[in-house]
């Protein structure tokens, strides 16, 4: 069947319960829940996707059934639930516009097709699914990250907002009662990320979308602010921005959270009604009055958190293992991480994770990066991006799980190094040539035969695992580093679950860790992921995915090592 959903566009998943959020019906029985889908609640609320239930059902029943299996830190990340028995449609529709939301911007997940059917004629363009299974996936196809759960948080005031709303006489009465204050600020380069996501973001409120590619510029000549929001029922950070040019406006645009609050007619208002080009569809009249908003000199930019300790940090740098135990731990210092990401040219950055990368990142020259860019199609310049031995780290956990299953390979005059496909597929061996190009369409294979014979003359294998490389590069880090190093070590237990470049996995994890216990036992801590495996059920996709129970006690496991280290508890397993 055709896949009728994009997860990059997706801003809100809505769930069905009963055979899709878990086994069986809770009104024929017992229910169990799909570890692999629990797991994959936690991954979206990280990445900045939200997620709400449109269940048949009583709403005490399916809560209880969180709380009854330990999962109420899984009830709590869902928004506007809602739970009863009448038809799904209209209530699909009420979920979407309370969170001020677009129906092409969802997708609504349930087994049973009526249901399905129903929803689409209710939300024109919402996207629909019958199980999660290809889209868990596929999250890695969405490269952003919200490690505060900032959008959780905000939406949350927003269910808060939407439940004091339905109790009062009228919607101005509401918003006058509501202490809505704004201020605008000058200082947007300070800001530049949260409001390049607006930028690119944004649609319903976006009124010129203008999709700017060079916004520092764009507002280091032009007369630009951003603009804070907050209410009775909490702050929502930077939810607009604007810049002004001759008195046009080049980009006027708000968050979608901040709807029917009555900011964008005001700020327009404010400015004095500028000339504005307003490009597609919006869903605000700019011509409303509203008199209900405070204009003050200063707010929060987000809602308040625990101070930080600007003096202690912390790098986390790997692939999944790391960003997946990340979302169990708060601290009370700064954390930086560098995983793998989708690039502006599509392409997956992940070298930069390898030991190989992260030596050659430091010790080569400008010049010859460049030079190794631009040979090959791999790597790629952001491949060495990285602040890895920045002095300001006091501790850095960087996981191996890379190494043992991806391809490297050393170039035979400079000893310089790339990264392509899997360690278990050496592309110097011709051997493996048809495999290489076998996903390749027919007419493109014989074209890429001569970048792979240049391959072979200039490249040697670096090995399945690369022991003795590794090796050397963690020698090279160690030298170069000042701070404490924790590495996080492979399992070593097998699984029937794999998958492409992952086979005898296990045994590869076994032959590179007994090599780096016996050259670093004393220089390094290290976290053994084989103490972490009670059985296969602990596994998901491959043996570098785990389940829930894992990702909380990999999460545990650091935060006892690095309060050790700093001599202090900064780091806290989140309740």
């Amino acid at each position: 069947m055709k896949k009728d959903y994009d997860i990059t566009k997706a801003k809100l998943i809505i769930w069905d319960m009963d055979e899709t959020f878990w086994r069986g019906n809770i009104s024929e029985g017992d229910v169990e829940f799909k570890p692999e889908v629990v797991e994959f609640i936690k991954e979206l609320t990280l990445k900045g996707i939200m997620n709400s239930i449109c269940s048949k059902n009583y709403y005490s029943d399916v809560k209880s059934k969180f709380l009854e299996r330990g999962y109420k830190d899984i009830w709590e990340l869902f928004v506007f639930p809602s739970i009863d028995w009448s038809p799904k449609g209209e209530r699909v529709k009420n979920i979407i516009k309370s969170m001020n939301l677009r129906n092409e911007n969802v997708i609504f997940i349930d087994d049973n097709r009526f249901n399905l059917n129903e929803v689409k004629y209710y939300c024109p363009g919402i996207m629909t699914a019958a199980t999660a299974a290809k889209m868990i996936e596929e999250l890695y196809l969405v490269n952003d990250y919200d490690f505060e759960y900032t959008r959780l948080k905000q939406y949350k005031i927003l269910e808060k907002k939407s439940r004091a709303k339905s109790e009062s006489v009228s919607n101005e009465n509401f918003l006058r009662s509501s202490d809505v204050k704004i201020c605008i600020k000058k200082d947007c380069l300070n800001h530049i990320e949260r409001i390049k996501k607006l930028i690119q973001r944004t649609n319903q409120l976006n009124f010129t979308k203008f999709r700017d590619e060079n916004a520092e510029d764009t507002i280091r000549n032009n007369e630009a602010a951003y603009i804070i929001a907050e209410d009775k029922f909490g702050n929502y950070g930077i939810c607009g921005f604007y810049v002004l040019k001759n008195h046009k406006l080049i980009h006027f645009l708000f968050s979608c959270r901040i709807m029917d609050m009555g900011i964008e007619q005001f700020v327009y208002s404010l400015l004095g009604k500028p000339e504005l080009r307003i490009i597609g569809d919006v869903s605000s009249n700019l011509t409303k009055p509203v008199d209900w908003i405070t204009v003050v000199e200063n707010l929060e930019v987000t809602e308040k958190k625990p101070q930080k300790t600007e003096n202690v940090n912390i790098l986390f740098k790997g692939p999944c293992d790391l960003y997946s135990a990340l979302s169990y731990i708060d601290a009370e210092c700064n954390i930086d991480t560098e995983f793998p990401y989708w690039n502006k040219q599509l392409i997956y950055i992940l070298a930069h994770t390898h030991t190989a990368f992260i030596e050659q990142t430091h010790k080569l020259p400008k010049n010859k990066i460049i030079e190794l860019t631009k040979r090959f199609p791999f790597p790629s310049a952001d491949e060495f991006k990285t602040g890895f031995f920045d002095s300001k780290y006091n501790v850095i956990f960087l996981s191996l799980l890379t190494v043992t299953h991806s391809g490297i390979y050393i170039n035979k005059s400079d000893g310089s190094y790339v990264m392509f496909g899997y360690a278990d597929c050496d592309i110097t061996d011709e051997n493996n040539w048809e495999k290489i190009l076998a996903p390749i369409p027919p007419e493109a294979r014989e074209q890429n035969l001569p970048m792979l014979h240049a391959f072979k003359e200039e490249y040697i294998f670096g090995g399945n695992p690369p022991v003795d490389l590794v090796i050397q590069n963690l020698n090279y880090i160690l030298d170069n580093l000042k701070c404490s190093l924790v590495l996080i070590l492979g399992s070593e237990i097998s699984t029937k679950k794999t998958q492409a470049g992952y086979e005898n996995m296990a045994e590869r994890h076994k032959i590179l860790n007994a090599a780096v216990r016996k050259h670093f036992s004393g220089k390094v801590d290290f976290i053994e992921l084989t103490g972490l495996i009670n059985g296969d059920d602990d596994y998901t996709a491959c043996i570098d995915h785990f389940s829930r129970r894992v990702y909380v006690n990999l999460a545990q496991k650091i935060i006892n090592i690095a309060n050790s280290k700093l001599g202090k508890n900064y780091l806290h397993l989140k309740q």
